[in-house]
């Protein structure tokens, strides 16, 4: 379970975020503060894994509060969320490290996929880094990519076939991903191959007692990047 604090001075709009927040599965909202004295305080005492930042808060700046925990060391990430649009704040925020930026106002779709793609993302603190790792989690280009789609498999089926990998965040089979994209069987394997060139999924085959093995399916951290890329 992912924990969550947010800080945020609207409380109507808080009230959406946490409405949000219980939409999707493997987040826990921990705390909710209207202040940043306050908000400092929450994150010391109970050290949640992910922020959801305000930046104008009243009369003080949310950033402060960014540049305070990267100053503290503290171990966590930040989503900054606001109206804020300016090229000050937003490089103010890259530069600060923060892992997504949403503006006011937003659709609960795309604070879904902020919070996919950070849980696709996030870092295992046990795990040892490859080049290729390294390189896969500084370097990304998803954004900009752009993918031809092969004949018979469609955008519209590609990206519900993604979004329901996404969403388990564990191993599948092919028969459950079928059942739960409401896809058939000759259908999917057709994307599932797609997939698996573009290393937007992983495999693994689970020897049974009886039968043949099972090949299981899981989306990789490129996936969330799938979904804003271009298509020809």
């Amino acid at each position: 379970m992912i924990k969550v604090g947010m800080v945020e001075d609207d409380l109507d709009v808080s009230r959406f975020h946490r409405l949000f927040l219980d939409k999707i599965d493997g987040f826990q909202l921990l705390f909710e503060t209207h202040t940043l004295e306050e908000g400092l305080n929450k994150l010391q005492q109970l050290k949640p894994d992910l922020l959801l930042l305000d930046v104008y808060i009243g009369s003080t700046n949310g950033l402060d509060l960014l540049k305070q925990i990267r100053a503290e060391g503290l171990d966590l990430d930040v989503i900054l969320i606001t109206s804020a649009n300016d090229a000050v704040t937003v490089k103010t925020g890259n530069r600060f490290g923060v892992v997504d930026y949403l503006i006011k106002p937003f659709s609960f779709k795309r604070f879904q996929e902020a919070l996919y793609r950070y849980r696709a993302n996030r870092l295992d603190t046990g795990k040892v880094f490859s080049q290729q790792d390294v390189d896969r989690l500084l370097h990304k280009g998803g954004q900009n990519k752009v993918y031809t789609l092969p004949k018979g498999i469609t955008r519209v089926t590609a990206f519900r076939v993604i979004q329901c990998l996404i969403e388990t965040n564990e191993w599948l089979t092919a028969a459950e991903l079928a059942e739960k994209c409401s896809l058939s069987h000759v259908s999917l394997r057709k994307y599932m191959r797609f997939f698996e060139e573009e290393k937007l999924i992983e495999t693994k085959l689970i020897y049974q007692v009886f039968g043949r093995p099972l090949q299981k399916y899981k989306a990789t951290p490129e996936a969330p990047l799938f979904l804003e890329a271009g298509f020809i």
